[in-house]
């Protein structure tokens, strides 16, 4: 399945032989187990662009007031503060389109990808037993795919974190099923069956955190206890996902990107 993929994404060929060390070390804990978490300023080299983008997320939460949605599911704990259409001199869209973001995603995925998704989380705790993504899953929207989580809150386990199964990534070497309701959802019970609960890496992270994970590998959010946590979150995919694109950008000048910028932001390469 994945030589047919790259068949199909050829064209968007990406050698990660050059890339810097700053996104190295974050690419190779990617490989390794499906997932890498660092510091903003280990990847992009400085703080301001975080500080931009957090001063940003912040006016989003305070705008919405703290509000909680009454719904259902996942919309009774997760709120997306901001999602589908950015301006390019957003903060959020230049950290998903920084060259470091794009050589982590791009030398993982092997070709040049395509931010597929930006948005704002915001999660909070809520009574009752885990459900729907607070239960072990893996995403199935690409063979392979990346998502760039950066954490604007202090994100302890109180407020839930990503918790990873290390190895279940299409990389890795731990791909068996666990036993799984009818929407494909593993209990920890379930899970530790594949993976022993003692290797779960619960990913927590003060703000300025920024955690890399293919979520085609088993993954949860850890169910919040007491905290809400607040994060930007990037998704990057090939040319040939399972499913469509839920990003608009406007206002870009395509003459000041770079090739993998070009990708990520039209589909498609410079004419």
């Amino acid at each position: 399945m994945r030589a047919n993929w790259r068949r199909h994404n050829r064209s968007r060929s990406f050698d990660p032989a050059e890339i810097e060390p700053r996104a190295r070390a974050f690419l190779d804990q990617l490989v390794a187990n499906g997932f890498a978490r660092g510091r903003f300023e280990d990847l992009f080299g400085e703080t301001a662009l975080f500080d931009e983008a957090a001063a940003h997320a912040q006016r989003l939460y305070e705008q919405r007031g703290g509000e909680r949605t009454a719904g259902d599911g996942k919309a009774s704990y997760l709120a997306k503060l901001a999602t589908g259409r950015f301006d390019a001199s957003d903060p959020f869209v230049r950290i998903a389109l920084h060259p470091a973001a794009l050589a982590v995603a791009n030398g993982y995925l092997r070709l040049r990808s395509t931010l597929r998704a930006l948005e704002l989380w915001h999660t909070w705790p809520t009574p009752g037993d885990a459900i729907q993504t607070q239960l072990w899953h893996r995403d199935a929207d690409d063979v392979m795919n990346v998502k760039l989580f950066c954490y604007v809150t202090d994100v302890t386990r109180a407020a839930g974190p990503l918790t990873y199964a290390p190895g279940t990534h299409p990389l890795g070497d731990r791909r068996t099923r666990p036993a799984h309701d009818e929407h494909l959802r593993s209990t920890d019970e379930q899970m530790a069956q594949v993976v022993p609960a003692r290797e779960w890496v619960v990913l927590e992270g003060e703000p300025g955190t920024v955690v890399f994970a293919d979520t085609c590998g088993y993954h949860k959010q850890l169910k919040p206890e007491s905290e809400e946590r607040l994060k930007l979150v990037a998704q990057y995919v090939s040319g040939s996902p399972y499913v469509g694109r839920e990003l608009e950008l406007e206002n870009l000048d395509a003459s000041t990107l770079s090739e993998d910028q070009h990708y990520a932001a039209y589909d498609r390469g410079p004419v």
